[in-house]
Parts: structure tokens; sequence; C-alpha cells
């Protein structure tokens, strides 16, 4: 009873869905399947009639041929339409609904996504459901395409069920049994093999891991250098002998349902025609009741397996969609109000920890007791070596995780859906793991503030700021260029430092109170990094900032210094105050301080690179 309340409750779902993306094709397509599944139903009636007047014709002599004309012309218009009607199946509807049903689930799929908190969706108790949800975006075009031409096919069969019982009780209750029988056997099959079951699931992706490794370039590299592709592709086969031996159960199963149906079909159209010749030969029925009975015989057995078809189709579509609505209305969203007017408590402490503590999983915290305050117009570095928790500390602070212990308090208040929707309209952030477009030069940049994305003087502004202002020369079409190939061949292909540039250029789009550089400079070398950091403070004009690091030679540019070991903060004061400490701080400097010595004398000799 729960699965089938479960899905009562995704086939409401799924059809308010399809009609608030496009409800008039799901009307007409749906009436005009219906209509035309009825079609043979009243193709007997005609066909039974025509017989009858030519029959009585021939053996009494009473009657004209003519009056046969108008049944057999009818007959023949409807039996035209019936052939031109069996096109229009549940791949001839898919095909139709394509356009509307799966590009617009893909949309709702998109929007729903992007409410959802990416601390939820990086839960493990949601990560599989998340991946399996959004790799199903036909679900719903599948679901109403096959729930259509199901729908008709019961239509369908009623109506010959209607003339069946008619025309002889014997036939009709046979009719009924073997329709049972038919769906019977396919409600007990369907949903033994799914098209999701896990552990297909895994091992396709473990198959397809494999498989593109070998011809993605970077990897293949790494697969030469050491040898490794004789072994990849075993692993490979071993994947994808594992992924399809599911499909061959599935199959198996589909082949024996298909050999019992055909049996079961000869067993119907036998009983039929013994039924009638006894009936012919005791005089109880007529050549025209004959006949028609023969026809009905195949078009119930041809109305059967289109239920039977129908039924599995749609019914694993549901299944699709059943997992779709149980993630995407339970999962929880981010509040439709987050946009709505915050007024600080306290307009001098923008960032407050008390006792902060963070863990991925649950159980290992990556951050222990954290208590520190960030003040307006101050400038704080954050350094630590590489798994400190540094960007963790980010994400925490612009909202996009949520601490399992302790508080967080953005401008004097504790974060809630009203202080998420002030962090995006005061906090201007470089992430570490920074995503370079496929787009222009000029949109890279620009999507760090939509409200001047067509400002080309703001764009090379900030191209200055960020240091990505000499990048337009080097391409043909300047700073119109495309970047990257895997949408357009032609597309430009930064080095690790160029590409960094753009994305430091793109937070400084940003003309927010608050500004968080993540790394800005790591993919260049200390001298370099000294040069961006110096340009970052020089422009950030008084504003709140938090510039981040692995590297300490940069924190001298601060107002303080907080020092992150191990998830915990060990360490805060400026640079003379924690020098003057000989701590972590204080070892970290002097070690690094001989990286920045070494590089001067390459630079000097000319052997130093920036990128």
């Amino acid at each position: 009873m729960s699965k089938l309340k479960d899905y009562i409750l995704s086939v409401g779902w799924a059809v308010k869905l399809a009609f608030s993306i496009n409800a008039r094709l799901l009307i007409i397509w749906g009436t005009f399947s219906v209509l035309l599944a009825i079609l043979p139903a009243v193709a007997l009636y005609y066909n039974r009639q025509a017989v009858s007047i030519i029959s009585n014709f021939l053996l009494s002599g009473q009657g004209n041929f003519g009056d046969a004309v108008l049944s057999i012309v009818t007959l023949g218009v409807i039996l035209t339409a019936i052939g031109l009607s069996r096109r229009i199946n549940c791949d001839f509807l898919y095909l139709i609904m394509y356009d509307a049903y799966y590009f617009g689930f893909q949309e709702y799929m998109m929007d729903s996504v992007q409410e959802i908190e990416l601390k939820t969706l990086m839960d493990k108790n949601y990560r599989e459901e998340h991946y399996t949800s959004v790799r199903r975006g036909g679900a719903l075009t599948e679901f109403i395409s096959f729930g259509i031409a199901f729908i008709s096919k019961i239509a369908g069969a009623v109506s010959l069920l209607f003339v069946a019982v008619q025309t002889s009780l014997i036939i009709f209750t046979a009719a009924v049994l073997y329709i049972a029988a038919i769906m019977a056997l396919n409600i007990l099959t369907t949903g033994k093999f799914r098209w999701d079951n896990k552990e297909r699931n895994a091992a396709r992706r473990q198959a397809d891991y494999y498989q593109q490794s070998t011809m993605t370039l970077g990897i293949a590299k790494e697969l030469r250098v050491y040898d490794l592709s004789a072994e990849t592709i075993a692993n490979w086969e071993k994947a994808y002998s594992e992924a399809e031996k599911y499909k061959k159960r599935s199959a198996k199963a589909d082949s024996v349902v298909e050999f019992v149906s055909g049996i079961t079909f000869y067993i119907l159209m036998a009983g039929i025609m013994a039924y009638s010749i006894f009936g012919v030969s005791y005089g109880t029925i007529t050549v025209d009741i004959y006949l028609m009975l023969y026809a009905m015989g195949q078009s119930i057995s041809e109305m059967a397996r289109g239920l039977a078809s129908g039924y599995r189709e749609t019914e694993n579509a549901l299944y699709s969609l059943d997992k779709q609505r149980k993630f995407f209305t339970s999962i929880p969203r981010t509040a439709e109000d987050w946009q709505d007017g915050f007024m600080p408590e306290n307009e001098n402490i923008v960032f407050e920890a008390d006792n902060l503590s963070f863990a991925y999983d649950d159980e290992n915290d990556v951050l222990h007791n954290l208590s520190f305050q960030v003040k307006k117009g101050e400038t704080i570095a954050l350094v630590g070596m590489n798994g400190s928790g540094k960007t963790t500390l980010v994400k925490l602070l612009i909202g996009l995780f949520s601490p399992q212990k302790g508080n967080l308090k953005f401008y004097g208040k504790p974060y809630d859906d009203y202080t998420r929707g002030a962090l995006i309209q005061n906090v201007g952030m470089f992430f570490q793991d920074f995503y370079i477009f496929h787009a222009t030069l000029r949109e890279n940049v620009g999507f760090g503030d939509l409200k001047n994305f067509g400002n080309l003087e703001r764009i090379e502004l900030a191209m200055q700021k960020g240091g990505a202002d000499h990048l337009p020369a080097k391409f043909p079409n300047g700073i119109e260029q495309w970047l990257g190939r895997e949408v357009k061949k032609d597309g430009a292909i930064l080095s690790g430092g160029e590409k960094q540039r753009v994305a430091v250029s793109r937070a400084h789009m940003s003309d927010k109170d608050i500004l968080i550089f993540d790394e800005p400079a790591a993919a260049l070398d200390p001298i370099a990094e000294m040069t961006q950091f110096k340009a970052i403070r020089e422009k950030i004009e008084g504003r709140t900032a938090i510039l981040i690091s692995h590297r300490v030679g940069f924190a001298r540019l601060a107002d303080r210094i907080i020092v992150l070991d191990k998830g915990r903060l060990t360490e805060s004061g400026t640079h003379e105050e924690l020098m003057s400490l000989d701590g972590i701080y204080a070892g970290f400097f002097r070690e690094q301080a001989r990286w920045y010595v070494n590089e001067n004398e390459n630079e000097t000799e000319g052997g130093g690179e920036n990128e």
C-alpha cells in the first residue's frame, strides 16, 4: 500500500508539472490518442454491418449491394485511420513531446538544484539521490508519452470488451481472462531489473571512468608514462561486464514475457476459432459474427500487448519520477524570502565566530572551536598549511555550509535565511577552486557583477586590478576571445596563472563592501604572488577583506593575521606580534623567506618564470 500511495502522489506531481510546462500539448495529444484507440471497436461494428448486408444479399437475394457501399467506404476510412494511428505509438509521442517536457523538466531540475544549499547536496545522505535524479532528465517525457499511450490502450481495450459482451459472454470472458493474464505477467516481472539498480549504476560509472580516462589527454599521458594502459582496459572490461550482466538479465526477462504472451495469444485465437466454428455448424453464429470474432481476437491481442508494453514503460518512468519527486520535494531548500531586507545589529563587526566547529562527514571535525572577529574595514590574512581548514572556513563565512557546533554571526546577527541574502549582496569572492566558463574573456570577467555585465569600461578596470589586462593583446579577437575548447575548437587555452588572473579580475568586478580572496596567486611563483597581493591590497580601497594563502610572505600587508593549524586557530595578531611569539607563523615565515631569496636570485640570472 505504501508503494501504491507513493505512486499516486508521484502521478499527481508529474501531471501537475506537465500541465505547468505545456498543458495544451498534454490535452490535445491525450484526447487524440484516446479517440484513435477506440477505432478498432468502431471498425468491428462497420465490418459486421458490411458483411451482414453482403451475406444476406448473397443468401436470400434480398436488399441491394449498394446498401453495403456506405459501410464498406466507412470501414475503409476507419481501417486507414487505424493504420496511421499505429504510427502514434510511445516512441512517436516521446518525439512529439521531447522539446516541451524533456527541456521543461531539465529546467525545473536546474532551478530546483539552485535552491538547495551546497552543504545539503554534498551530504552523503542526499548525494546518491541527487546523482540519480539529475541523470533521468527524460523521465517526465517518458511518463507522459507512455502514460498517454497506456491510457489510450485502456480505452481501446474497454471499447473492444464492450463490443465483445454484446456479441458473446463466452468471448467476453475469454478476452478478460487473456488481458488479465498478460497484465499479471507484466506486473509480476516489471520492476525486477531496474535501469537504475544501484549495483548496475556503480558498475556503469566505473566503466565510464576507465573508458574516458584512456581518451582524456591529461590522464592518457599518465597512463602511458607509467604503462597502465593494459591494466586500465582490463578494469574497464571487468566493470563493463558487470554492468552488462544486469542488462542481459533484463533482456532475458523481456524474452520470457514475449514468449508467454505469444503462447497465450494462440490459445485465445484457437478458443475463439473453435467457438466460432461450432457456432456456425449449429447455426447459432452467422458469417458476419464469425468474421467479427476473428478480427476481434486479433484486435484484443494487439491491444493487450500494447497495454502490457505501455504499463511496463509507464511504470519504469514512474519509478524514476517517484525517486525524483521524493528528492526534490523533501530535500531542504533555501527559504524563498532570503533576499528580504537585512538590518545589521553591529555594523562594526562583520564576521564573528564563537566556538565554531565543522565536519563534512559528521564524524571528523575539519574545524575545531574557532573563535574570532573580523572588524569593518579590516584586512585579515588567513594563513596555514594546505589542509588546515582555510577554504572550509571561508565557505562557512559566505554561507555555503552551516556549522555543526558553535555560533557564526554576520554584522551581529546569527546566520539564517535573511543573513544568507545579505551575504550574497555584500560579499565578493574569489574561490580557490574557481571555474573558467566556456565564454568570452569579457564575459568571464563580467560574470562577477551582472549589473555591470555590459559595462566594458568597468570590465577593463577590473582586469587591470586583477592583472589580466595584458591578455586581450595575446588573442586575435581581443577581449571577445572565447576561452576553452570544449565548446568551440578555436577557443584559447590559458595557463594556470592566466586563469587565476581572469578569476581574480572577476572578483574585482564586485563593488561589494567585503572581499574574500582564497589563494588568488597559488599558480604564481612567490614573487609574482607578492605582486598580486600588493595589487589587491592597494585596490581594496578601505573595504573589509580576507586574504588567504598557504604562503605567509604576503601577511605583512594585512592589518591582522589569523593562523590555522589542523583546523584550530593557533595564533592571531600583527606580523610583528606573531614574529615575537616565535611560534608557527614565525617558523613559516623564516622557512618560506628562503623561497623569495632563491627566486630573486633566479630572476637576477634570468631563469625565473611567473606562470
